[in-house]
């Protein structure tokens, strides 16, 4: 219960600032604005290095979703306002996979370092991280970057989100998934027994064949965007079932890594599509409205496992997420190629 909490008090904090932060990226000057909310996340992740008291790290974990919900939204309008139209989609894979390999590379040293140093000297480590990162934005995109939004009151553009609202529509079964991935399903394969390094490796492989669907974004986008969003939803709905079906830590590792996959391609696409289909003017909004959605996804998804444990199996939840993620097929049909 505490484990969804967490998630849950997270995913509202990121989801009230991606909305904010589109708007601010639209309007004003967005290197600068990037550089500013890095530097936020040098606090809210070093201040887990302070406390041990898990009152305190529940607000730590909201007040982190504030930060990190600011930063999603400004790298990913920044990487799209740099990028040539021709060169977008490549860009926009290229993106995710350097996020991706952070994740690929986090549990390994994370857990090294949590094991013989401590989780103090963890997010220590990890708060000097993000000092790196402010400064290489401070030294390098800084003096060399001039992106800056319409002036003027803060607004939204609501004909350009129609536009794109089914792409929302698409995302949001995905993200409920994605929000008991993260939050709940270390937990649940706890409880069958497989051991905490074991889980860090299962998860590991997950985030490597998603790292390596962001390869195959551009065949895909140009093999067609409605066909690929029907075979992904078939990838997750498998996935997830399998997931509920099997019960040790070997046949586990299959439907995970089909599961990272499918996502390591859904995830480009979608957003791909936002900013191909946004006006310049307000795509930042748009694209931060992707994160929105995340946050809204991933505040349901933990909370309603919460209320289906409490009368039905926890496998009982993979088989619903499995009938959920279909639904992105009829919704993809209103896509635009």
């Amino acid at each position: 219960m505490t484990l969804g909490v967490m998630g849950a008090l997270h995913a509202a904090g990121y989801t009230v600032m991606t909305i904010v932060a589109g708007l601010l990226m639209d309007r004003y000057e967005k290197i600068r604005l990037y550089l500013v909310f890095a530097s936020l996340n040098i606090f809210s992740i070093g201040a887990f290095a302070l406390t041990d008291n898990i009152q305190h790290m529940i607000l730590l974990r909201g007040l982190l979703g504030l930060t990190s919900g600011t930063f999603w939204v400004s790298s990913s309008s920044i990487t799209a306002a740099l990028s040539e139209p021709t060169e977008l989609t490549r860009n926009i894979g290229l993106y995710n996979l350097g996020w991706i390999s952070g994740l690929v590379v986090g549990p390994f040293l994370g857990g090294f370092i949590g094991e013989y140093a401590g989780f103090r000297t963890l997010f220590a480590l990890l708060s000097i991280l993000v000092v790196i990162s402010v400064m290489i934005i401070a030294f390098k995109l800084l003096p060399y970057g001039n992106l800056h939004g319409v002036q003027g009151k803060m607004r939204i553009d609501f004909k350009a989100l129609r536009k794109v609202s089914v792409a929302y529509l698409c995302l949001f079964p995905y993200t409920l998934s994605s929000g008991i991935y993260f939050s709940i399903l270390p937990g649940y394969m706890g409880e069958l027994g497989i051991a905490a390094s074991i889980i860090g490796t299962l998860l590991t492989i997950s985030n490597i064949t998603k790292a390596m669907g962001f390869f195959g974004v551009e065949r895909l986008v140009n093999w067609g965007t409605k066909r690929s969003v029907r075979l992904i939803s078939v990838m997750l709905s498998v996935s997830l079932a399998w997931i509920a079906w099997v019960n040790n830590a070997w046949d586990i590792a299959v439907p995970l890594a089909i599961y990272g996959l499918a996502n390591g391609v859904l995830e480009p696409i979608i957003l791909n599509y936002i900013a191909q289909k946004s006006p310049e003017e307000s795509r930042s909004f748009q694209m931060s409205i992707y994160e929105t959605v995340f946050g809204i996804g991933m505040v349901i998804g933990p909370i309603a496992t919460g209320f289906i444990t409490q009368n039905y199996p926890p496998n009982m939840v993979y088989f619903i997420l499995a009938a959920v993620t279909l639904a992105i097929i009829p919704f993809s049909f209103w896509l635009e190629e």
